[in-house]
């Protein structure tokens, strides 16, 4: 650590020693007498600009101590508040730059880009840490602050005004109708105001490619520029598509030319390029995964969502590098072990009140007491992470004080799911595989190789009745996580029903009381923010986070059973998916599934995992990601920059997903299950 004062007098003395200021001085006498004053000019302010910052900083912050990354992001901060500003040199020529510095009135022709809503002009923004009210008293005690919102638009208002009128001959407006993700964008709000001034305006769309010869010629520009339209126009040709005869003789003039052999051989190469993955043979499979695969759901779940990212991960094991802190999928594996250690001292911990042993459960234990073990159970976690120590960053101890405060709320949740339920928990963070308490699940494929199916749940909940156990699968997401029957059908959420049916086959031997399924259920870690326009009481502001944090997934389409999963349910339930309408109907709005239902879901998840496991034997790993209405599977994935997934060669298409009805699902479920 070092003062502001040190560090700019370190640099300054590096920057002299190597000579920084006689090299400059150098560069820009070779660039005048070369007649490059441009470069000239910009070389020139850049030493001032540099000593303006350091003195700037040692004015402001001189005794200050600072580490090396504060001070590194202080200097980065600085330069990009500097902007060189360049004088023109000569009548004919053309400028390009930003509606701030572009100030010149002898402009003959303007040609404005980007005039999209919210960008010209740009809107006022924030007040900041200070309020207008804030800047204006404060401006009239005589101290300089920087603008108030209202100024900041009056000053737009006039820079469009100012930047509209300063062409003398011709003005030209172009404006974006979408980003680059296909969003739609609008124009700016001075389009329609400039359509109403002048109604007999002339507009243009680049959309539709020229329509004739003329048209065509009117793009032919520079031979980069015309060479770039020429590369889209034989691009459409190759797919089938008809193109205009000129453009043979603009190909047919680039052919003349040796300096362009080279860029028409690789435009001719990238014609031919598939981006195909191909598949992987038998052999290179079985060295890759072993002859007994052993894999997991959520990795074929993976293979579903995309293939080849399944390949590139499971596969050849690629792996991003690994950097010390709390990510997204960090904290939710952080968040699961916490409510595993917390759920485990459920049943293990006694407490001494009034000499009497007292044994603490899930039903029994207060808000306060609860409150000090997840902060003890998270101080200790947090000790034994890896690295300089939790405590070294500010940003991470407050996520700390986050991560206590998102436990709390999931663990006080999920006691009062318990609470109000005859359902009780058997099972935290169990498994199913070799040394497990449950056996793996056993797959025999149709080309006879063997794939075992390894697994861990996070809870299992039980109510015993005179029919048998019945179970009820309870799985923790940090995430939004929707239960969909679609997803089931289209193999992206097969956890829950392979987990279910893991310990469901098990039930039943030997004598034993038969297994039989409650319901799967999601469950989202989370201590949501609840917005009201009117002020809510403590039992409201409880009830809306119960809300918010009801569970999600597939219940047994049984009253009895119903009432049991939510001892208080009343309409619609504010613990399980599920509403009981008068008379004890279950709404329309319930997730519910018959018991035949229940035996199709299993049957059809059975034959699509051995279906996805055969598929990987066989080495396809075709790139298809999935696309659905929220979106693609390549918004997460780690490894566009392999796979170069791009939807315009005909060889990268996405697998789209359509939403189904339920009753449609349940008949494609039955009809494909056989």
């Amino acid at each position: 650590r070092r003062t502001a004062k040190e560090f700019c007098g370190a640099l300054f003395d590096f920057l002299c020693t190597l000579k920084v200021p006689e090299q400059i001085e150098s560069l820009t006498d070779k660039f005048r007498k070369k007649g490059e004053l441009l470069l000239a000019d910009e070389y020139s302010q850049v030493w001032n600009i540099v000593m303006e910052l350091f003195d700037q900083i040692v004015e402001v912050m001189a005794d200050e101590t600072f580490g090396v990354e504060r001070f590194l992001n202080i200097i980065k901060i600085g330069f990009d508040e500097y902007k060189i500003g360049l004088i023109p040199h000569s009548l004919d020529q053309v400028l390009v730059g930003s509606i701030e510095r572009s100030k010149s009135h002898a402009v003959k022709a303007l040609y404005l880009l980007g005039a999209n809503d919210g960008i010209f002009p740009q809107p006022g923004g924030d007040e900041g840490i200070l309020s207008d009210e804030d800047r204006i008293r404060l401006n009239e005690l005589g101290i300089e602050v920087a603008k108030d919102t209202r100024t900041k638009v009056i000053d737009q208002q006039f820079m469009v005004y100012r930047t509209l009128t300063t062409p003398s001959d011709y003005l030209w407006i172009s404006w974006s109708i979408s980003d680059q993700e296909g969003k739609t964008l609008r124009p700016s709000i001075v389009i329609p105001r400039l359509r109403k001034l002048f109604p007999a305006i002339l507009e243009k769309s680049n959309l539709l490619p020229p329509a004739n010869d003329r048209e065509v010629m009117e793009e032919v520009a520079s031979p980069d520029a015309t060479f770039r339209h020429l590369t889209g126009v034989l691009r459409r040709k190759a797919d089938g598509h008809e193109i205009l005869p000129i453009w043979k003789d603009i190909y047919r003039w680039y052919c003349k030319r040796d300096e362009w052999k080279n860029a028409l051989s690789l435009m001719r190469e990238t014609f031919m390029y598939s981006n195909n993955a191909g598949s992987v043979s038998e052999e290179m499979v079985k060295r890759l995964f072993g002859k007994n695969f052993i894999s997991s759901v959520s990795r074929l779940e993976r293979y579903t969502t995309c293939p080849f990212a399944f390949f590139v991960q499971y596969g050849l094991g690629a792996k991003e590098r690994k950097i010390f802190r709390l990510t997204a999928p960090d904290t939710g594996t952080f968040l699961h072990v916490a409510i595993e250690r917390f759920s485990k001292l459920m049943d293990s911990t006694l407490t001494g009140t009034n000499n009497n042993e007292e044994q603490i459960t899930w039903r029994t234990f207060s808000r306060e007491w609860c409150e000090n073990k997840v902060s003890e159970i998270i101080d200790e976690m947090l000790q034994g992470m890896k690295g300089s120590g939790i405590s070294s960053s500010k940003r991470l101890t407050a996520l700390t004080v986050r991560l206590k405060r998102v436990v709390t709320r999931a663990v006080l949740i999920i006691a009062e799911h318990i609470r109000r339920s005859s359902f009780y928990p058997v099972d935290y963070e169990t498994g199913f595989g070799d040394n497990e308490k449950y056996p793996p699940i056993t797959l025999e494929l149709d080309s006879g190789e063997m794939v075992r199916l390894y697994g861990r749940i996070d809870r299992v909940d039980m109510l015993e009745t005179p029919e048998g156990k019945y179970l009820c699968i309870v799985d923790y997401k940090s995430g939004t996580k929707d239960f969909k029957l679609s997803n089931v059908y289209y193999g992206l959420q097969l956890q829950l029903i392979t987990y279910l049916d893991a310990i469901w086959e098990s039930g039943g031997k030997n004598g034993e009381t038969k297994l039989l399924p409650g319901g799967m259920l999601y469950f989202k870690v989370d201590d949501p923010v609840i917005r009201s326009e009117s002020m809510l009481s403590e039992e409201e502001i409880e009830k809306a986070i119960m809300k918010k944090l009801r569970m999600k997934g597939l219940l047994l389409a049984d009253v009895k059973l119903i009432k049991h999963m939510d001892n208080t349910i009343s309409g619609t339930s504010l613990v399980i998916p599920a509403t009981l309408n008068k008379g004890d109907v279950l709404g329309k709005n319930s997730s519910v599934a018959t018991m035949e239902q229940f035996k199709i879901l299993r049957e059809y998840t059975r034959k699509l995992l051995k279906e996805l496991c055969l598929e990987i034997f066989r080495g396809s790993i075709p790139i298809r990601p999935v696309k659905d209405r929220k979106g693609a599977a390549c918004r997460y994935c780690s490894y566009m920059s392999v796979c170069q997934f791009d939807t315009k060669m005909k060889d990268n298409t996405y697998r789209f997903l359509y939403d189904k009805d339920p009753d449609e699902i349940w008949k494609l479920l039955e009809t494909n299950a056989r």
